[in-house]
C-alpha cells in the first residue's frame, strides 16, 4: 500500500489521505480544518491528479472529515463515494450548514474565495453517493481487479464507520474515528479481530490518560452534581457541546436526571445546529438499530429556544441549563456569548464534556486559573474567571490502551498512525516499538510504501 497524508498542516485538522492499494486509488475523507478559514483550511488535493481516484470513503460527517468532500467530488467526478446509511442522511445537513457558515465568513473574515462549493457541486456529490450496509462486503472492479471493502460500525458519532479492504488476500484496515463505549444514544464500536496487513489507527487520545478507576458513568455523574450545585446557589449552567453527537446524549442524559429528580426543575434551553440534527438522528434510529434517539426526548425535556434578550457580557434574562454550540466555545458563536455573561458571576457553572483545542477560546479558558480576567476579544468584553470552569471526559474517542488493545488483537504487520497531534502520535509509536511492531508517522504531503 502506498499512503500520503493530504493534511499540510499534520495533526488533526483536514483528514484526508490518499491510499493506492494494488491498481486501485482512493482518497479516505476529506475535511476542513477548524483552526483555519478558507483555502488555508483545505487539504492538498492537487497532491491527486485530476480524475484519478477509483473511490472515496467517508468515515463520519464531522466537519473535520467531510468539510471539503464537495471540492475533493467535483475534481473526481467518476469516483462513487462510500459512507454508511446514516451518514448519507447527515452529510446534506452538515454540508448545507457549512456553505451557509462559509458565505457569512466571506465578509467577516475577508475572504472572497469563500464559499469554496455551491449548492450545484453539493446536488453533484449526493449523485455519487453509494451506501455500503454494515459488515456486508462490496466488491469494486477495476480492469480485471477486485478489491474487497467492508463498513464495521465505529461507535464515536451517529454513521462512523471503519473501513476493510482485502486485496489479493491480504486486509487494509482504516480505523477512522472510532468509540468502544456504549453511549446512551449509540452502540460502541464493532470492529473485526481477523489479522491485517496494514493499520491505518486513529491516535486522538494519545496523551489521554484515564485514571484508574474513572468511567464515563462516574463523569456523568460529577457533571450532574456540579449542574445541581450552580443551581442551588441561584445560578446557571453552560454547557458547550459538538452539534453533532453531544448534544443528542446530553440530552438524553439531562431527561434522565431530571426523571430520577437528580436536578431540580428548570428551564433548559437549546440552540444551533444540533438541534436541527434531532430531526435527522431521530429518523436514522427508526431506521439503524445500532442508534438510539428519540426527538420526543425534547417535549419531556421541555426544551426551549434561546431568550431574545441575550446580549454579550449582560447578565442572562432567565435562569437554567443551555445546552448549545460550539463545543470549543469558538468565537462568536452561542456558547461563546453565553460564556462572556456567565464567567464574571461566581454563582454560574461552565462545563465542557468534550475535546478542547489549547488554541481555541475553551481550550484557553480551561488553561486559566480562577480569578484571572479573560478577554472575549470579538466582542471587547474583558472579564474576571469567577464562575466555576470544570472539564468531564466524556470524550468521543477511545482510549489509547483500548486503541492499542485494539492493534494487537489485529497483529499488523505494520501501522500507520493517523489523525492525532504529535505527541499523541508519539506515545503510540513509543509503545508498538515495544511490540515490535514497525510504525509509522508519516510527515504531510510524502508518499509513503508500506
Amino acid at each position: 500500500m502506498k499512503f500520503t497524508d493530504l493534511n499540510a498542516h499534520g495533526g488533526i485538522g483536514a483528514n484526508c489521505a490518499y491510499c493506492k492499494i494494488g491498481p486501485f486509488e482512493f482518497a479516505l475523507d476529506s475535511g476542513l480544518h477548524p483552526k483555519h478559514a478558507g483555502l488555508e483550511s483545505l487539504p492538498q488535493h492537487d497532491q491527486v491528479p485530476i480524475d484519478q481516484l477509483d473511490f472515496i470513503l467517508l468515515t463520519h460527517c464531522h466537519l473535520d472529515h467531510l468539510g471539503s468532500l464537495p471540492l475533493l467530488s467535483r475534481k473526481h467526478p467518476r469516483a462513487p463515494v462510500f459512507l454508511s446509511y446514516p451518514s448519507s442522511i447527515l452529510i446534506r445537513r452538515m454540508l448545507s450548514n457549512s456553505l451557509a457558515v462559509m458565505k457569512r465568513q466571506r465578509s467577516e473574515l475577508n475572504l472572497p474565495e469563500l464559499p469554496l462549493y455551491g449548492r450545484s457541486d453539493l446536488s453533484a456529490l449526493y449523485d455519487r453517493m453509494e451506501i455500503l450496509p454494515i459488515e456486508e462486503p462490496f466488491i469494486f472492479e477495476k480492469d480485471g481487479h477486485s478489491i474487497e471493502i467492508t463498513a464495521y460500525h465505529a461507535g464515536h458519532v451517529a454513521g462512523a464507520v471503519s473501513f476493510d479492504l482485502k486485496f489479493e488476500g491480504k486486509h487494509s484496515f482504516f480505523t477512522g474515528d472510532v468509540l468502544f463505549n456504549n453511549l446512551r444514544t449509540l452502540d460502541g464500536a464493532r470492529l473485526p479481530n481477523h489479522p491485517v496487513e496494514t493499520l491505518v489507527m486513529e491516535t486522538t487520545r494519545g496523551l489521554a490518560e484515564r485514571p484508574a478507576g474513572q468511567q464515563r458513568e462516574a463523569e456523568i455523574v460529577r457533571l450532574l452534581q456540579d449542574i445541581r450545585k450552580a443551581l442551588n446557589r441561584g445560578g446557571s449552567a453552560l454547557i458547550p457541546v459538538f452539534a453533532l453527537g453531544r448534544m443528542q446524549e446530553m440530552l438524553v442524559v439531562l431527561d434522565e436526571a431530571r426523571k430520577k429528580k437528580a436536578l431540580p426543575p428548570t428551564p433548559v434551553f437549546c440552540s444551533g445546529l444540533g438541534m436541527d440534527l434531532v430531526n435527522h438522528i431521530h429518523q436514522i434510529s427508526q431506521n439503524f438499530n445500532r442508534v438510539n434517539f428519540s426527538r420526543k426526548v425534547l417535549r419531556s425535556l421541555g426544551a426551549q429556544p434561546l431568550p431574545r434578550r441575550i446580549e454579550a457580557g449582560e447578565p442572562l434574562p432567565m435562569q437554567g441549563i443551555y445546552l448549545v454550540s460550539s463545543g470549543m466555545m469558538v468565537e462568536n458563536t452561542p456558547s461563546y456569548m453565553l460564556a462572556s455573561s456567565m464567567l464574571g458571576d461566581e454563582r454560574n457553572g461552565i462545563f465542557f464534556v468534550g475535546y478542547c483545542d489549547p488554541s481555541t477560546p475553551g481550550g484557553q479558558l480551561l488553561a486559566s486559573e480562577p480569578g484571572q480576567e479573560f478577554l472575549f476579544d470579538p466582542v471587547d468584553i474583558l472579564s474576571d474567571i469567577r464562575a466555576t470552569v470544570r472539564q468531564y471526559d466524556l470524550s468521543g474517542h477511545a482510549d489509547r490502551d483500548e486503541l492499542l488493545a485494539f492493534a494487537r488483537s489485529v497483529s499488523p504487520r505494520k501501522v500507520i498512525l493517523h489523525h492525532g497531534d504529535p505527541e499523541a502520535r508519539a506515545w503510540f509509536a513509543s509503545q508498538f516499538k515495544k511490540l515490535n511492531l514497525p510504525v509509522l508517522d508519516p510527515e504531510p504531503l510524502i508518499e509513503y510504501e508500506v
